[in-house]
């Protein structure tokens, strides 16, 4: 496990890259969580964009697999180092497979992204605390 990710932070540019990718990930999920309460129609287009295109889906699936492999580099500096691996290498073993079937999870966002809105509150909440916790965990 921790081999994997000094693979990644071999380099001090490496390091602060992979931070860099986590705490963007914190303004996201605080962003979205404080949209779902503030600005609900501008959460709605941005969950109606998901999979728009094979482009986008793409785009989606390397965001999702550079995510992932920074939480993997950054978990041994964690409070809670294994979640932080196993969380990382979740997000990026399912990215592969988002990069090659766009038809699959096209299909998918058909049910999940009306859901997702209906939900919307929950995942507010879900993404604050998300954020709160990974931030306590780096600190």
């Amino acid at each position: 496990m921790t081999e994997f990710a000094h693979a990644l932070t071999q380099h001090e540019l490496l390091v602060w890259a992979w931070r860099s990718v986590v705490w963007a990930c914190i303004v996201y999920l605080f962003a979205l969580g404080a949209l779902a309460f503030i600005r609900p129609a501008i959460v709605h287009r941005f969950f109606d964009g998901f999979v728009a295109s094979n482009r986008i889906n793409f785009l989606e699936a390397a965001l999702r697999l550079i995510v992932g492999l920074a939480f993997i580099a950054v978990s041994p500096e964690t409070k809670l180092p294994i979640v932080f691996f196993w969380f990382g290498v979740v997000l990026a073993a399912t990215a592969i497979p988002m990069l090659f079937l766009y038809e699959f999870h096209k299909r998918q966002a058909m049910w999940a992204i009306p859901f997702a809105k209906r939900i919307l509150p929950l995942m507010g909440i879900s993404a604050i605390a998300l954020a709160t916790l990974i931030v306590w965990a780096l600190n």
